[in-house]
């Protein structure tokens, strides 16, 4: 009876071990993936993103609070900027951010609106934005991203 005790617990332990190197292993790969490095690909290579991106409200960067304040000059307050992700690079930090026109269902009063989102990069912190705008209900899956022309004040 100790001898076969013995069996199981020894392939008990041996699967015990398969399993943790596995895990090991996973956890490995896990490390090595960039979380945003999918974000970082899509960007990079569209070009249909860049040319609507022409077509985009002014933005802006101010500080508030110790940390980046991204401010967008839109011609009407149907449109809307949200926040999809921040990248390390070398230089600083990268934020990728979604802007969406109004909806044409809806009218809006034709007045210039200054929309503003609060990013976590810290003040001092170099800042590159890259964007994609989006009609009001289009899908972002396989949307790219392109270079957001910043301006340094809205005035002429």
């Amino acid at each position: 009876m100790l001898g076969i005790h013995t069996n199981h617990s020894t392939s008990r332990r041996s699967r015990n071990a398969s399993v943790l190197a596995v895990l090991s292993c996973v956890l490995l790969i896990t490390l090595m993936v960039p979380s945003s490095g999918c974000i970082q690909r899509i960007w990079e290579r569209d070009e249909d993103a860049a040319l609507r991106m022409q077509s985009a409200p002014l933005m802006s960067v101010r500080e508030l609070d110790g940390r980046k304040l991204l401010v967008m000059q839109a011609p009407s307050p149907g449109w809307s900027i949200r926040i999809d992700a921040t990248d390390r690079t070398p230089e600083g930090k990268r934020v990728f951010v979604t802007i969406r026109r109004p909806d044409p269902a809806f009218q809006y009063t034709q007045q210039i609106v200054l929309m503003r989102a609060l990013t976590s990069v810290r003040s001092g912190t170099d800042i590159e934005v890259v964007g994609r705008l989006l009609e009001h209900n289009e899908k972002t899956k396989n949307k790219g991203y392109a270079k957001v022309d910043l301006v340094e004040s809205f005035e002429e």
